[in-house]
Formats: C-alpha cells, sequence, structure tokens
C-alpha cells in the first residue's frame, strides 16, 4: 500500500509539472505540435513498456475481448493534455490544479458509487463532507484576491 501511495503522490507531481510544461511549450511552438511532440513520447514509452512486458513474459499469451469503450483513455489523455496546455498559463498552477482535482474527485466518487472501476464503493456522509471541504478548498484557491485595508 506504502507503494500505491507513493505512486498516487508520483502521479499528482506529474501532472502539475506536466500542464506547466505543455503550457510553456505551447506558448512557443503552438498547441498542435506540442500535441504532436508530447503524443510521439508516450508512444515510445509504450512501445519500450510493452517490449519489457513481452521479453519479461508478463503479457497474456490470450487477451480478452474488451469492449470499445475501454479504449477511450488514450482520448481522454487528449483532453487532459490540451486542457493543461492551454489553461496552465492562462489561470496559473495552483488555480487550474484545484479546479482538476476538485472535478478528479466528484467524478471518482460517482465511478465509486456506479463500481465503474470494478469496485463498488457506495458514497457516504462522510464522503459527501469530503467532497464539501474540497469545494470549500477549491473556492478558497479560486476567488479573487481580497484587497487588504489601508
Amino acid at each position: 500500500m506504502p507503494l500505491m501511495i507513493l505512486l498516487a503522490l508520483l502521479l499528482g507531481i506529474a501532472v502539475c509539472l506536466q500542464g506547466t510544461a505543455n503550457g510553456q511549450l505551447s506558448g512557443r511552438i503552438g498547441l498542435p505540435l506540442t500535441l504532436t511532440i508530447n503524443s510521439g513520447l508516450v508512444f515510445l514509452g509504450a512501445l519500450i513498456w510493452l517490449a519489457i512486458a513481452h521479453f519479461a513474459g508478463a503479457t497474456p499469451a490470450v487477451r480478452g475481448e474488451a469492449s470499445w469503450k475501454l479504449y477511450t483513455g488514450g482520448l481522454f489523455g487528449l483532453v487532459i493534455i490540451s486542457c493543461a496546455a492551454v489553461a496552465y498559463p492562462r489561470l496559473g498552477a495552483g488555480v487550474t490544479t484545484t479546479l482538476a482535482v476538485g472535478a478528479q474527485v466528484v467524478t471518482a466518487l460517482v465511478l465509486d458509487q456506479l463500481g465503474a472501476t470494478g469496485r463498488h464503493v457506495p458514497l457516504t456522509t462522510t464522503r459527501v463532507l469530503g467532497v464539501a471541504l474540497v469545494a470549500l478548498g477549491v473556492w478558497l484557491v479560486v476567488r479573487p484576491p481580497q484587497q487588504a485595508a489601508s
């Protein structure tokens, strides 16, 4: 479990750094070229992972069938890097990340409630309170700064 927590923390750091880098790069070379370069790097990395798994014997001999809906992850990846590249330079890392995390928490609770990830986790009062606290945190970060009284 500590490894999974570490991976989740690394994910959060990487998303923030990725958005910042992509926003700066797209401002210099344009969004389409930024997306193309990033997609090429992801594709190359995926090929390396596939080769390692294949030679390590970690790939299944027979693959099961998968619904077309399960292949939408690549499309969502495109949405993530496109939105981050456009929003980070305009909203800043803090506001963009805070809004994104708030949306992720709400979406995650809906997915858990529906059992969409393979594990049904019911919506409880505690979880709803957690979402409310996240919403408060989002509001505190996103709201316009207050002017100090002179």
